[in-house]
């Protein structure tokens, strides 16, 4: 049971955070074990930046357990293909030979864009529209490629909410859409990568996150793996009128202040005594 007070608490202090924050900002979190819920500005539509890249890899499992594409098909990545911006690939001297799950995987850990284009191809971008309509996502969607400054700017931006990104990884943690999909999103979710919520908490802290980052737009969404109280969170940021790093740091306050908050109830008893409990 988590005490109505703290929960209170810690919401008085993310409205304090974002209330100062020079943008637009929207949190969501939700317990998995209480199930209790948490928004603020949460059905706000924001850019997702990367985090798209969490429902575009859903979309390729989906079509690799239909056995419509073979993940262990080696593709050539020729220099033809490369986008700048974040990841690695571009940067490559010559052809580079992947299986396409090992190009899913540096689209998630390194955020590559190329990756990402790749993987927007195999998994189909209407496809994937359809997968998140299914799944009663109505806002989530992916409008672009990577990294299409012309369809921005004609507002064909990849969007969703803070409420929708939390929605995405619950439903992953369900088993949907399908078990197997599930399980192996988040495998490839948990692999380590430089993000924001991940770096807030404890390294000791097992999480399942996609980071992205644009001009003016930050954000995060995780399934962070306590004992006792795992749960999901989501931060969004948006019109920031501030430097990128103090755009950054305001996530990372955020995260921390939701984890310092989680970690207590983790670890004590219904009363607020601290047990430490063996799991």
């Amino acid at each position: 049971m988590i005490t109505p007070l703290l929960w209170q608490r810690l919401e008085d202090k993310l409205q304090g955070l974002i209330a100062n924050f020079p943008g637009i900002a929207g949190v969501a979190v939700k317990t998995l074990d209480a199930g209790l819920a948490l928004a603020i500005n949460a059905d706000e539509i924001f850019p997702t930046a990367s985090t798209i890249k969490i429902h575009v890899l859903t979309q390729l499992l989906v079509r690799a357990e239909a056995g419509e594409i073979d993940l262990q098909q080696r593709l050539t990545v020729q220099p033809a293909s490369h986008v700048l911006g974040s990841g690695v690939l571009a940067y490559l001297q010559g052809p580079v030979e992947l299986t396409l799950l090992d190009i899913a995987i540096l689209m998630i850990i390194a955020s590559d864009n190329t990756a990402t284009n790749l993987c927007i191809d195999a998994a189909g971008l209407d496809a994937t529209n359809d997968l998140l309509q299914g799944l009663g996502l109505t806002v989530t969607k992916v409008q672009r490629k990577m990294m299409d400054h012309l369809a921005a700017v004609r507002e064909q931006e990849n969007v969703s909410t803070p409420n929708e990104l939390v929605t995405m990884l619950e439903l992953l943690h369900q088993g949907k859409p399908s078990p197997w999909v599930a399980q192996q999103t988040l495998k490839i979710l948990k692999k380590p990568k430089h993000g924001f919520i991940d770096r807030a908490l404890p390294s000791t802290v097992t999480i399942a996150n996609k980071p992205g980052w644009v001009d003016g737009v930050m954000c995060d969404a995780a399934l962070v793996y306590l004992p006792r109280r795992p749960y999901l969170v989501a931060l969004m940021t948006k019109h920031s009128l501030c430097t990128a790093r103090e755009q950054e740091q305001f996530l990372f306050t955020l995260a921390a202040t939701i984890h310092e908050h989680m970690a207590n109830l983790d670890v004590s008893n219904r009363y607020g005594r601290v047990v430490y409990p063996t799991i």
